[in-house]
């Protein structure tokens, strides 16, 4: 049996797609934007922000865990934020984004 502790981020995104969902509008924004042209076009850039995202940032170090060269990163970084009007440098466009991912993900795992 989980702790509190154990879970508590998991209990909030869950209450927080539930919001969501209710509201209609889940996959609104940037992120949206990104899964509608990852679908189009047999991209990965949704997942490019996912994994910038949770390497906060170090380019260097997203490219290693997707094993690409750290330019071909930054052009998908640049591409996505083209397609998507995704500001990388404002914070808040960085958090709902993360937040938006980390809610598919939580999702994903817990439909399996």
């Amino acid at each position: 049996m989980a702790a509190v502790e154990d879970v508590r981020v998991e209990a909030l995104l869950l209450e927080l797609g539930d919001l969501l969902e209710a509201a209609e509008d889940e996959w609104i924004g940037a992120v949206g934007l990104l899964l509608e042209y990852d679908a189009e076009h047999q991209t990965q850039l949704a997942e490019t922000l996912r994994v910038w995202l949770d390497n906060f940032g170090d380019t260097v170090r997203a490219a290693t865990t997707v094993h690409v060269h750290p330019n071909t990163f930054r052009y998908r970084l640049r591409r996505l934020a083209e397609i998507a009007g995704l500001d990388l440098e404002d914070a808040d466009e960085r958090f709902a984004a993360m937040l938006q991912l980390r809610l598919m993900s939580l999702r994903g795992a817990m439909a399996r």
